[in-house]
């Protein structure tokens, strides 16, 4: 059974790509803006600074009163002659232009505009950006400077005797700045689409090495084949990410080789189990068929292949259960059942039996209620008091007793006798396992008894356990309360 996830997901090697790449051409996206941020903070300040000392010194040098104008314009004209990018424009409170060094900008379109009209005076610096000038050299396709920042405030002084209030417009041109700042953008995108590619080729290239022990180990998964299921991966040898995947893939190679084993031990088991009965069957009917027979004798072999008849049907309707069990089709009916009233029917039923093998039975415990099918549990426990029996030695007793914990109940069969081996108790509820290696039979048992117990419990979400010592071996059942 395959579970759709939904639509096929991105490869890893493509989503760490993209995530690495973007996050790489992020932070140098960021650390580009940053330092375009710093450069245009830079740039700013530098203008503000010297647009507030020239300012300074134009204003002293027109403020000084009773100065002809004339020497006034010269010593403005000398202070400004090594800025190269300050232009400036003066008129007196006639509105008479007394000195205009540009003629690219339009000082009277500046000072007609509300945004200076309202601030004249407030000494603030307003970025300006005029339009081309018509004298621009088009055959050169050369543009005159079109951004600036700009200062217009009042000076009032005296000339001739006579108060005057000037007013000043100092332009510096930003346009190198401008130029700069757009080629640094311009140099930093082509810097950032060059070292993305390298970004995302040298990512690639990571992903793909990083990726090298996730190739060795589907390699090393892909040569596991079922005659080689003992095959375990090295936690040791892989990166500790990988680590927790292969020892959860070893602990399913393990449990794949456990039903494997199992399954083929199993093969063989029902093979040698049905073969004995079914030798028995042939020899038994080829004797009769050797020799004429009386009727009491044919009658004889007929009761006598009955019975090996009828072990063989027990043992198929045996495997049928445990195929249920195996495939979650154990279905319990939930009643609420005494168990001890279901021990001594048990009892009850294995009492001649008992009596015949000169051995006790003995219950001790309350009645105690569960939820579950009275049929299954009680065939659970017939399982379990009939090993006990046979186990049990002549003249002592086999003891079921019953006690509640705070969730559980408690349910234990315990016969005295020959302990059994700490390495075989784990096995116990396999199927056909038997403690002889020679698998002869003891009495009439298949084999599956202890199987099919463990089916049962499990069906009603308990659990059985199995202790044995030198005084008795005790089977633990262990079922939710009512």
């Amino acid at each position: 059974m395959r579970i759709k996830l939904g639509r096929r997901p991105f490869s890893l090697a493509s989503r760490l790509t993209f995530f690495i790449s973007l996050t790489a051409i992020a932070a140098f996206a960021a650390f580009s803006w940053v330092m375009i941020h710093s450069v245009e903070k830079h740039f700013e300040e530098q203008d503000i600074r010297d647009l507030k000392q020239l300012s300074t010194t134009l204003s002293t040098i027109l403020g000084k009163e009773n100065e002809p104008e004339n020497i006034r314009v010269d010593k403005l004209i000398s202070t400004i002659a090594d800025h190269g990018n300050v232009f400036i424009y003066l008129q007196n409170d006639n509105k008479d232009v007394i000195y205009e060094s540009a003629d690219s900008l339009d000082f009277k379109q500046v000072l007609a505009a509300p945004l200076f009209h309202n601030r004249l005076g407030s000494n603030e610096i307003i970025l300006w950006h005029a339009p081309a000038s018509a004298n621009s050299d088009h055959d050169n396709k050369k543009m005159e400077q079109t951004s600036y920042r700009i200062v217009a405030l009042p000076i009032d002084t005296f000339v001739d005797g006579k108060a005057t209030t000037y007013t000043l417009l100092i332009a510096l041109s930003i346009d190198f700045h401008l130029h700069y700042l757009q080629e640094l953008k311009y140099n930093l995108v082509m810097t950032a689409f060059i070292i993305s590619l390298i970004i995302i080729f040298i990512v690639l290239l990571a992903v793909y090495q990083g990726h090298a022990p996730l190739r060795n180990v589907s390699r090393e998964i892909q040569g596991i084949t079922s005659d080689n299921l003992h095959v375990r991966l090295l936690p040791t040898d892989v990166p500790i990410e990988l680590q927790q995947l292969v020892v959860s893939f070893n602990h399913m190679i393990e449990r794949i080789e456990g039903v494997f084993t199992r399954q083929s031990n199993f093969s063989a088991d029902i093979a040698h189990e049905i073969r004995t009965p079914i030798t028995n069957l042939v020899t038994q009917t080829e004797i009769a068929l050797s020799q004429a027979r009386s009727a009491s004798e044919y009658e004889d072999v007929l009761y006598s292949n009955l019975e090996e008849f009828t072990r063989m049907a027990k043992m198929v309707s045996d495997m049928l259960f445990l195929a249920q069990a195996d495939n979650n089709l154990l279905i319990p009916e939930r009643v609420s059942i005494d168990l001890k009233a279901e021990v001594i029917k048990v009892f009850d039923f294995f009492e001649a039996w008992a009596e015949e093998r000169e051995v006790n039975l003995h219950f001790v415990g309350n009645p105690v209620a569960v939820n579950g099918d009275p049929l299954m549990l009680r065939r659970a426990l017939s399982n379990l008091l009939s090993n006990a029996i046979r186990y049990a030695p002549v003249g002592r007793s086999v003891t079921v007793s019953l006690r509640e914990t705070l969730s559980d109940v408690e349910l234990t069969v315990e016969n005295p006798g020959v302990p059994i081996p700490a390495e075989h108790l784990p096995r116990l509820f396999d199927r056909f396992y038997r403690i002889d290696p020679s698998r002869q039979r003891k009495g009439d048992g298949s084999g599956i008894g202890l199987a099919i117990v463990k089916s049962i419990i499990g069906a009603h979400r308990g659990k059985i356990s199995v202790t044995s010592d030198s005084v008795s071996t005790k089977f633990i059942i262990s079922l939710p309360k009512e």
